[in-house]
């Protein structure tokens, strides 16, 4: 009878060490992504200087605004 048991065990164990090396040789199951769809640093870099060369059209002062007076205490 104990001799069942450790045959058991021991064919679990066995089971178990086969399917992890099953599980352990797999393929992944997401393909590496590709090539990033994001700008590179010289295309930012680029964007960048053709922004400044073009100048800004914003206004170089704020407008005129009043202070907002603080609540008494």
């Amino acid at each position: 009878m104990v001799i069942r048991g450790v045959l058991a065990v021991a064919a679990v164990v066995l089971g178990l060490a086969a399917a992890s090396v099953g599980v352990a040789q797999a393929e992944p199951a997401n393909p590496p992504p590709g090539p990033s769809a994001t700008s590179t640093d010289d295309e930012l870099v680029d964007m960048v200087m053709d922004a400044i060369s073009h100048g800004d059209t914003a206004p170089a002062t704020l407008p005129d605004v009043t202070p907002v007076v603080p609540p008494p205490h």
